[in-house]
């Protein structure tokens, strides 16, 4: 190997970009007040967004808001009114990962190599959901912010993964609440 430093650096970079985390989209109502906002308290959403909710995700997602809005020093209020409502619901599609793969390869240059490959068997089926958070004025009722935590959500993974990414989701969600301004 003439150049192990430099497929090292190619690894190292690799591995940092697979473990980057979900993409998190955001949008929110440049007009609302964030500035206002102290206490804040649950709402129901929608039953069709709740429909097969699954209680073990709910836990974790509500323990994770939780944790993380009180870091950022907002209150549940659950005596008076809050200054803001939060709900989050699941949604889930049906994924079948490639059981096997074929491939080729090969060294285009000292230290530097290309490949590709493509699924042969399809694995078994399971399920993958984003969480979606919603953040709503308690005095206006309308929608304020949204984020979006894609393939967060895997009915494959073991109780102590989904904990895991669950709580790393919501932390880079509400990272973005309030928004700059």
């Amino acid at each position: 190997m003439k150049h192990p430093i430099a497929c090292l650096a190619t690894l190292a970079l690799t591995l940092a970009l697979g473990c980057n985390g979900p993409d998190i989209t955001y949008d929110y109502d440049a007009k609302a007040g964030f500035a206002a906002f102290h206490s804040y308290d649950w709402y129901a959403a929608p039953p069709t967004a709740q429909a097969g909710l699954n209680p073990f995700v709910d836990a974790r997602v509500r323990k994770a808001v939780e944790t993380v809005l009180a870091a950022r020093s907002f209150q549940k209020e659950t005596s008076a009114d809050p200054d803001f409502l939060v709900t989050y619901y699941p949604v889930y599609h049906v994924v079948r990962p490639a059981r096997a793969r074929i491939g080729f390869g090969g060294f285009v240059a000292p230290g530097l190599a290309i490949g590709m490959s493509q699924p042969i068997a399809p694995g078994p089926r399971h399920q993958v959901g984003s969480i979606v958070l919603e953040i709503q004025d308690f005095k206006t009722h309308q929608l304020i912010w949204k984020a979006q935590a894609p393939d967060v959500l895997d009915d494959a993974a073991t109780p102590e993964e989904s904990q895991q990414d669950v709580t790393a989701a919501v932390k880079r969600m509400l990272g973005r609440f309030p928004p700059p301004g």
